[in-house]
């Protein structure tokens, strides 16, 4: 879909509002949307737009999955079939994005994938995770996001952003596995940062792996849970063990196959 080496800048600004091309009963009421700034131009097609996001070399995960969502959904009612194949693609270009998997998933398997794409979409640009970990971490007395041993040495909680987190491991950024190291070895607690979508369940963490596999350093560097105790999402801080089941990610075949 696209070359790799674009960063969060090429993604283009304005959304087409796709519920409006699709066609409503007489009378039937429109209900008004809660973005303010839309994301793409009405003027480029969603094969266009999705490029756009393939192309996006580095880019927050709720940003790629929003843009993705709003272009699915004008996708879905343009070329309905064409939806599949263009997730697929998707999934290739960025196999560790969890966000992205989950939209993904819950459109392929939506009743209607174009109002599914908009509840996504303004789940990924509404997450109150950030929030919700602020207060928790009120209540800490020191908590190290980034910094060396000394750094971890004095910290009561390490917290990392992992992309996905799944029962066989979590991705995260390059950059912030020495973090993580350092509080293994210092026996710190990690609490991870994860967020909408982040929370992969496990058949599809298995079809997630075999992608990053294949990514050819593509994705981000998958770790396994050591050192993990909590997980920060959007319905608070949780235990790991009880955030990886409380999910809401489908798991469609047509992404558990292999393609």
């Amino acid at each position: 879909m696209g070359q790799p080496g674009h960063c969060a800048s090429c993604l283009p600004t304005g959304t087409a509002r796709f519920k409006d091309l699709r066609p409503r009963p007489p009378g039937a009421p429109t209900r008004a949307r809660r973005r303010a700034t839309p994301v793409a131009s009405v003027a480029v097609h969603p094969i266009e737009r999705l490029r756009y996001v393939a192309r996006a070399g580095w880019a927050p995960p709720a940003v790629l999955a929003a843009e993705a969502a709003w272009a699915l959904g004008d996708l879905a009612v343009r070329e309905d079939p064409a939806v599949l194949p263009a997730c697929r693609r998707l999934l290739d270009r960025h196999p560790g994005c969890g966000p992205l998997w989950w939209v993904a998933a819950r459109i392929l398997t939506a009743g209607d994938p174009v109002e599914e794409a908009e509840r996504c979409a303004d789940a990924l640009e509404h997450d109150p995770t950030p929030d919700l970990l602020q207060e928790e971490l009120s209540t800490v007395a020191r908590a190290v996001r980034h910094g060396g041993v000394g750094d971890v040495a004095s910290a009561e909680v390490v917290v990392i952003e992992v992309e996905a987190l799944g029962p066989g491991g979590m991705v995260l950024d390059h950059d912030d596995v020495g973090l993580l190291e350092a509080a293994r070895a210092l026996e710190v607690p990690v609490w991870v940062e994860g967020g909408v979508g982040r929370v992969v369940p496990a058949r599809l963490w298995d079809a997630m792996g075999r992608r990053i596999e294949r990514a050819a350093g593509r994705a981000g560097t998958v770790v396994d849970l050591a050192g993990v105790t909590c997980v920060a999402g959007p319905a608070g801080l949780q235990p790991l063990d009880v955030a990886l089941v409380c999910t809401d990610f489908p798991e469609p075949g047509e992404l558990l196959a292999r393609w």
